[in-house]
């Protein structure tokens, strides 16, 4: 008895199946590498202008908040408007009288709200009474009489109820009366300058008649980098409006493209 079979025929890929699944391979491969490429070029352009937008927020952040404590009228810009300088108001407070008809080296004041006796920095520390111009702000040696006096000594009780008493290094006259009798406790000039693709910050360096610059400046820090161009403005008070300082400076990405930023902050008018 002869047992019979089938040989069946060997299955396999034809040249023409390996081909077709080449060509399906290839076009998966294309389509998923450039998903994950968009994908991962959109998570480079998101960290980018997130990188931007910190850039901006700190010079903006940063230079707002100091700008917004300048002693009223005490704004200035050099020739190009790429700086700004102002002096700086630290305290505020009324006084009960200041000398204004003759010198003299304290004075009783209310009590300020965030400046106690020792808060008093004897090498920075001034008074000023009613800045309504910026003329005589920033003479190099601060007139007598004058708007802005010399330095605070130290602070104590007053012979007045609930008065504090401000002393002087020496003796001091004020132009006028302040109509609101409203004085301001200032320090030495800060300025922001817009330059090489920087902001930088520069204080400590006193008060110059002429505008600062060059090795008259002192203390020198970054604020922000990779800035393409930078300005200031200054639009002066009136009675219906405060100032208004405004930047306008480009940020550069890292493909060069360039964006612009525009801040306005408001300055008290209020002398």
């Amino acid at each position: 008895m002869f047992s019979s079979f089938v040989k069946k025929p060997q299955q396999g890929f034809t040249l023409i199946e390996l081909v077709m699944t080449i060509v399906i391979i290839g076009i998966l491969g294309v389509g998923i590498s450039g998903f994950v490429g968009r994908t991962t070029q959109g998570m480079i352009d998101i960290a980018e202008r997130q990188q931007l937008a910190t850039i901006a927020w700190i010079i903006s952040e940063k230079t707002s908040r100091e700008l917004r404590s300048a002693l009223p009228n005490s704004i200035r810009l050099n020739a190009g408007s790429t700086c700004v300088e102002f002096i700086p108001a630290i305290a505020g407070t009324d006084y009960l009288s200041v000398p204004i008809l003759t010198a003299a080296n304290n004075f009783e004041v209310v009590p300020f709200s965030n400046y106690a006796a020792a808060d008093v920095n004897a090498l920075t520390d001034r008074v000023a009474v009613y800045p309504n111009t910026i003329t005589g702000l920033y003479n190099s040696t601060l007139p007598n009489p004058g708007v802005i006096s010399g330095l605070i000594t130290s602070q104590a009780t007053g012979a007045t109820l609930n008065a504090q008493r401000l002393n002087l290094a020496s003796n001091h006259q004020f132009l006028s009366d302040s109509p609101l009798n409203r004085l301001y406790v200032v320090q030495n000039p800060v300025m922001y300058c817009f330059s090489g693709g920087f902001l930088y910050r520069y204080s400590g360096y006193g008060y110059f008649t002429t505008f600062p610059s060059g090795a008259s400046l002192a203390n020198q820090v970054v604020i922000g980098s990779r800035i393409n161009t930078g300005t200031f403005t200054y639009t002066a008070g009136l009675l219906t409006r405060s100032a208004i300082v405004t930047m306008n400076y480009g940020i550069i990405s890292s493909t060069s493209e360039i964006q612009s930023i525009e801040q306005e902050v408001q300055i008290r008018n209020v002398p």
